[in-house]
């Protein structure tokens, strides 16, 4: 495409620009590559919505201070910045672009409240390959950077603190359930949605970076191109980056213990041991990772589970044995103290221990016997480089309540044959062919020769 010269966008704050103008505002003048639009929406128009070339994000080639970078802005006046099948195939296609190119860095200027719920099935598909790809780009040396600009919840914080490293502008709020949702679930004594201060004790900028979560940053040009150059250039290795992270999670879980759970009824799991932390179970021809029993995942057990992984990979063992990813789940944890210990960083850091495992050659498999549950299952079992799911088993992007919420539409009676909100894994199957469907969860099924 050609490079087009970008107005000369006045100092200001970005947080008031719409995403063409922070991007504008950010490149050296005249240097900015438009690239191609995601295209329309093809899931949208049932609900009376209006689809956008753009789909909520834009992107670009771009320079600072001479250096090449590719930015990618969503726009959170279209639904939110919700990303949806096309904007999360637009995500995908820059991590991609960025292996092949080589630029010295990718930056995201993030404002989304997470998973696009008009499009479920399609859209946590596309967030998961998303979350892949930055991963890979990572792992290629690639640079990877966010700014939390407005609100980002969902999975658009599982993909911020994804990135080597992130930002938070000042009246920011990041977390994976939103101050509603925690509120109609516990009541406005665990969390009072009336009260700003509230919110931002748990959710906001400032709280976050007091509790080492997450950087701060001015919202003025200049100073968040300088923040950009510097981390950019201090990145260590991906796999340096991801032990880093492991230990720093280690010290702020503060000797939070994982849940116990029994073993699980599995044909898989037939002479099976486990090992020293109760996580991962050995079979002669692969190892298990024990699903969470349709029991919501906390930060404590995803953290518990990648030291069982790290350990593995230190001592050799996955060198010779698949992992086999077992998922069932209740999804994560919905509270107050989950937003506290940021349960959105955990997750992440669990679909960066997995793309390290694919990195140093093991084979992944993911397993869907029961129950795939919005980010607890875009970060795990989706991760992995293949998957297959029973037959019975189901996919839930949101609950049905939530999804009539957000889209106006009463869910509950499309939950089992529609395409996008249907939670039956045929819908979701459809939608990437490379799924298999099998008989039972024994190895045999799964493909462990």
């Amino acid at each position: 495409m050609n490079r087009e010269v970008n107005p000369i966008v006045p100092p200001g704050p970005l947080q008031a620009l719409g995403p063409r103008a922070r991007i504008a505002a950010l490149a050296e003048h005249g240097s900015i590559t438009p690239l191609e639009a995601p295209g329309l929406s093809p899931h949208l128009a049932r609900f009376g919505v209006t689809p956008h070339p753009d789909d909520g994000i834009v992107t670009a080639r771009v320079e600072i201070a001479g250096l090449q970078l590719l930015l990618a802005a969503q726009d959170e006046g279209y639904l939110g910045g919700s990303v949806g099948e096309r904007h999360g195939a637009a995500l995908r296609t820059l991590f991609e672009r960025a292996v092949d190119e080589r630029p010295a860095g990718v930056v995201l200027l993030l404002a989304s409240a997470g998973v696009r719920l008009h499009e479920a099935n399609a859209a946590e598909l596309a967030f998961a390959k998303a979350l892949s790809a930055l991963h890979a780009a990572c792992a290629a040396g690639i640079p990877v950077v966010a700014i939390c600009l407005n609100n980002v919840f969902g999975g658009a914080s599982v993909l911020a603190t994804a990135t080597d490293r992130w930002a938070m502008l000042p009246g920011a709020r990041v977390g994976l359930s939103g101050p509603k949702v925690i509120e109609s679930v516990h009541g406005a004594w665990e969390l009072d949605t009336s009260d700003p201060r509230d919110i931002d004790a748990v959710f906001g900028a400032t709280a976050r970076a007091q509790r080492l979560q997450g950087d701060f940053v001015l919202d003025d040009v200049d100073t968040l191109r300088a923040w950009i150059l510097q981390v950019i250039r201090d990145v260590p290795s991906f796999e340096a980056r991801v032990r880093a992270k492991h230990r720093l999670h280690a010290s702020m879980l503060a000797g939070a213990e994982p849940r116990q759970r029994d073993r699980p009824a599995l044909p898989c799991f037939d002479d099976a041991n486990a090992d020293a932390s109760g996580m991962l179970w050995r079979t002669e021809r692969a190892w298990l990772m024990r699903p969470f029993s349709r029991e919501a995942v906390t930060a404590a057990d995803m953290h518990a589970m990648d030291a069982a992984l790290l350990r593995l990979l230190d001592d050799g063992a996955l060198a010779s044995r698949p992992l086999v990813v077992i998922e069932d789940s209740a999804g994560h944890a919905v509270s107050r103290g989950a937003e506290m210990s940021f349960v959105s960083a955990y997750f992440a850091q669990h679909a960066a221990v997995l793309a390290l495992l694919r990195t140093k050659g093991v084979r992944t498999i993911g397993c869907l016997a029961g129950v795939g549950h919005s980010a607890a299952f875009f970060v795990n079992a989706l991760q992995c480089s293949e998957l297959c799911a029973l037959a019975t088993a189901r996919v839930i992007a949101m609950e049905p309540a939530s999804i009539a919420r957000v889209t106006g539409v009463d869910a509950a009676p499309l939950i089992e044959d529609d395409p996008m909100l249907g939670q039956p894994i045929r819908h979701f199957a459809r939608l990437d062919p490379a799924i298999r469907i099998i008989n039972e969860a024994s190895l045999r099924e799964i493909g462990v020769a």
